[in-house]
């Protein structure tokens, strides 16, 4: 059974597929410790289950507004060494995670909401999303999105998106190819699901196989 220690990381588990709710809408799901945490905690637990599916939203209207203001206002990397560190391995235990992972994209994917984005196989975003990375006005240069973003989308809207740390909207997300997916907003995690009962239809081992393919940017497959 997977469990986890707070009550600002919700979790509901089907026969088919895991979801994981950030859940504290009345601060956008702005993330904390404590919400970093148990992701890392949850993704660790689920690390060899092959096939297994998951959806990763947030309560009320926005999915994430990205890490808690009050974290990144200050010198981020000299102030929160081990938070820096636990969320890097969230990145990277999400995208080598051995099953399909889907994110409902409603409202908004601010900062490290938007930069998990980019390791899930799947990107539902609601139509009014806007989708942000704004490192960069709080003086932090994010290597995983500068890495991720170089590969999925080229050099060019990619230091669009990091230099200015300037708010686009969900088509354009989706014509960049970062989003699977725009739908209304009443329907984004219901398509998600869709997505990853599609998925949970094929062989695990394949499935597992496939991911590991994928996430072999670069390399000789």
């Amino acid at each position: 059974m997977v469990t986890v220690d707070t009550g600002l990381v919700k979790l509901d588990r089907s026969a088919d597929h895991l979801e994981i709710r950030l859940n504290r809408p009345d601060s956008l799901n702005a993330l904390v410790p404590e919400m970093i945490d148990g992701l890392h905690d949850v993704f660790t637990q689920i690390s060899d289950e092959a096939g297994l599916g998951v959806l990763i939203t947030g309560s009320g209207r926005v999915t994430s507004a990205g890490m808690d203001t009050e974290i990144v206002a200050g010198d981020y990397h000299e102030e929160y060494p081990e938070l820096d560190a636990t969320l890097q391995d969230v990145y990277r235990l999400i995208e080598t995670h051995p099953g399909p992972v889907a994110i409902a994209g409603k409202g908004a994917l601010v900062g490290a909401a938007a930069i998990v984005s980019l390791s899930c196989e799947f990107v539902v975003l609601s139509d009014d999303a806007t989708f942000v990375i704004p490192e960069v006005k709080y003086g932090i240069a994010s290597c995983r999105a500068a890495d991720q973003l170089l590969d999925l989308v080229g050099r060019k809207p990619a230091a669009e998106l990091l230099l200015t740390g300037e708010e686009i909207d969900a088509r354009r997300v989706r014509s960049l190819e970062l989003a699977t997916d725009v739908v209304p907003a009443d329907s984004v995690e219901g398509r998600a699901r869709e997505l990853l009962a599609t998925v949970g239809e094929n062989d695990d081992e394949t499935v597992t196989q496939l991911i590991e393919l994928l996430n072999r940017r670069g390399d000789e497959a």
